[in-house]
Formats: structure tokens, sequence, C-alpha cells
């Protein structure tokens, strides 16, 4: 028995230096500046009756947005900054699968909170007539004015119950589909006051993570290591029939 816990230990050594080898595979991307096939727009509610007034602005080193959201309460209200990663709508979308975190370099003035959105596409959702049916998933960022530099951990974005309300869908069609990236979004916090200008200044969007193909390597392992032990563990013992 004590020779079995010997081999285990060296076994579960060798293992270990194994995975600390493995090279990891970094996975980073670029929202802004502009990669290929990217496109950066504003949007605003005027088209259905409201009356928010949006300027936009983009370089190649900066995008310039600012919005003063209608002052009619009787209207809807809304405006926002997107990096569409699909424009042409041929359903090229980028695999973030591996990302962990979402980076943000802004500038900001005349508000204290933005709402950062990354829409999937769920082939059992999404009409792609209907922006709005792609997946949200949603980050409320607190700012200061002037310069943010913000990392937003992956896993902290979240669907919201009014995305589900809206599309009449089941809460069980909870997989956020970080295969199928369309579109990230920029807008206007819960709280922004109606009439008050905010300006954003994006400098740089990014993503970045770590393949996941060695920890499943190490995983696999690991099993192997369990199958050993529990065979040392409980050995088969031989018989004869009489």
């Amino acid at each position: 028995m004590k020779k079995s816990y010997t081999i285990l230990g060296i076994i579960a050594v060798i293992v270990i230096a194994v995975y600390v080898m493995i090279p990891k595979e970094r996975f980073a991307e670029n929202v802004f500046p502009l990669g290929e096939g990217t496109k950066a727009f504003a949007y605003d509610d005027n088209a259905d009756g409201g009356t928010s007034v949006v300027r936009f602005a983009s370089s190649d080193s900066l995008v310039s947005f600012q919005c003063a959201m209608g002052m009619d309460e009787k209207k809807p209200t809304w405006c926002g900054l997107v990096f569409d990663l699909d424009p042409k709508g041929e359903k090229k979308y980028h695999n973030w699968k591996n990302v962990d975190t979402l980076y943000l370099d802004m500038d900001v003035s005349g508000t204290d909170e933005v709402n950062v959105k990354v829409w999937s596409y769920d082939p059992d959702v999404t009409d792609l007539s209907n922006p709005s049916s792609f997946k949200m998933l949603l980050k409320e960022v607190p700012v200061k004015a002037g310069n943010n530099k913000v990392a937003i951990p992956f896993e902290q974005l979240y669907i919201p119950d009014f995305w589900y309300d809206n599309l009449g869908v089941k809460r069980s069609r909870s997989n956020p589909h970080h295969e199928n990236i369309a579109r990230v979004e920029i807008s206007a916090g819960w709280k922004q006051p109606r009439g008050k200008n905010f300006v954003v200044n994006v400098r740089d969007i990014s993503v970045s993570g770590v393949s996941n193909k060695a920890y499943g390597i190490f995983l696999f392992m690991i099993l192997g290591l369990m199958v050993v032990a529990i065979g040392r563990s409980h050995p088969v013992k031989e018989y004869d029939e009489k």
C-alpha cells in the first residue's frame, strides 16, 4: 500500500510539472481601434418619436459620442454607441469563448454611470431582422469625469430580466453564446437625467483571455491519475473455478 501511495505521489508531481510547462495560449482582440469588418455608429430614438439629440464623430484613434435624451416624459428616450462586428449581416460573429476580461479606455463627462452591453447571436432566439433579439449581456459601469480605464471580468456580464420579458423568452435559455459575439454597445446609465448632455470619447476597447486547452489536458491527466488510484485501491482478485 505504501508503495502505491509513493507511485501516486510521483505521478501527481509529474502531472503538475507538465501542466506548468504547457504553453498558455493567450487570446486578444481589439474592438477599437476598428479592425477589418467592424463599424462604429451612434443611434437615437428619433425614428420612434423621441427627441434625443446625438452627435457622433469617428477617427482612427478616437470615437466621440454625446447625447442629451429627450425632455418629453411622454415619449420614449434612448441613445447609444455601437461597435458592430458584423455590419453586413453575414453571420461573421466573433468567438469570445476564451475571453476573461473586457477592457475600455474612455473619457467621460456628464454622467456617473454607463451601461456596457455585449450582444451575441442565439440561433434559437435571434431574429436577424430584430437587433434587440440578439442576446444582451449587460454590465452597469460606474464612471468618473475624465479618463476611465475599466477592466470588466467577462463573467460579470449578465442577461437582464427585461430582455427575457420583452422577447417572451424562457429563462432556461441562459446560454450567453460567447462564441457568437455580434456587437459591443455603450449607452446611458439607468438614472441619466433627461436633457443632460453626456459625452463618451472612446480611445480603446479590447478583450483578452487564456485558452482553456491546457486546463482540459490537465483535467484529463488528473482523471487518469484517479483511475490508477482506484485500480490500485481495489485490485481484482483472481480465483480458480472448482
